[in-house]
């Protein structure tokens, strides 16, 4: 579990802070905040119709 969170730590930290990532390291912080985010736009009602 330990090595886990420090992995997601260190993607985070290559993705967002220094901008040096590899397509793994970007997949996975895009899914860290992508689904979160998409179940708390459906949790409060359906998408916007436009």
């Amino acid at each position: 579990m330990k090595n886990a969170i420090k992995t997601i730590l260190s993607d985070i930290n290559h993705v967002i802070i220094k901008g040096e990532s590899d397509k793994t390291e970007q997949a996975r912080v895009f899914l860290l905040l992508a689904i979160p985010s998409i179940c708390a736009v459906f949790t409060f009602g359906p998408p916007p119709l436009y």
